[in-house]
């Protein structure tokens, strides 16, 4: 488990930038095949985090959909 109290996501990667996403107050759900991350402000959300995803530039994509959220730059 991390240390907020949910399972680590399977590739190490990916956990890195979810453990950033909950540092910055999302929430983040994990699930069968994707996990989900939501903002705190309520108003955004990413629903399909893979658990094995095989595109290469998985995680850099990921990383720029969290920062090009208004609440990520907000700092809420």
């Amino acid at each position: 488990m991390s240390a907020q109290g949910r399972r680590r996501h399977p590739d190490r990667d990916i956990e890195t930038e979810l453990r950033e996403a909950e540092a910055h107050g999302w929430i983040v759900l994990p699930g069968r095949t994707y996990w989900k991350a939501k903002c705190p402000c309520g108003n955004h959300a990413k629903w399909s985090i893979h658990l094995s995803p095989s595109d290469p530039n998985y995680v850099k994509n990921l990383r720029a959909w969290f920062r090009r959220q208004p609440c990520w730059r907000d700092g809420r």
